[in-house]
């Protein structure tokens, strides 16, 4: 790792204790009137929530790339179709050119050809 990382990761979880020994009252969570929480170090909330939205954004970052490598894969396939139809193709036109170069006539002029013939 380094050198970098490791100090932004350190001024991190120095930032996070300073905030755990700063927020250590007990607060109660409400929602929708209803309590759902009470009496819990708001330390354990907040990083409960970081957590949980730390989570969900691997999760959706999982899918996002699963999805991406499946079109990937669908698009090397059809790249390969085409490629192979491609060389077939270029072997066709080589086909056809040399069918072309046997009914082509010669280079030599009619004249040419009659006197060679006598």
């Amino acid at each position: 790792m380094s050198q970098f990382k490791l100090i932004i990761l350190s001024l991190f979880a120095f930032l996070v204790a300073v905030f755990a020994v700063s927020n250590q009252e007990s607060v109660s969570i409400n929602f929708f009137s209803k309590p759902i929480v009470s009496n819990m170090s708001l330390v354990v909330i907040v990083l409960g929530a970081i957590l949980t939205g730390v989570v969900l954004s691997a999760l959706l970052g999982f899918l996002s790339q699963s999805k991406l490598k499946k079109t990937i894969s669908t698009l090397d396939k059809n790249n390969n179709d085409l490629k192979t139809k491609e060389e077939k193709l270029q072997l066709k036109i080589r086909e056809l050119e040399e069918v072309i170069e046997e009914y082509e006539p010669s280079e030599e002029s009619p004249e040419q050809e009659s006197g060679k013939r006598n």
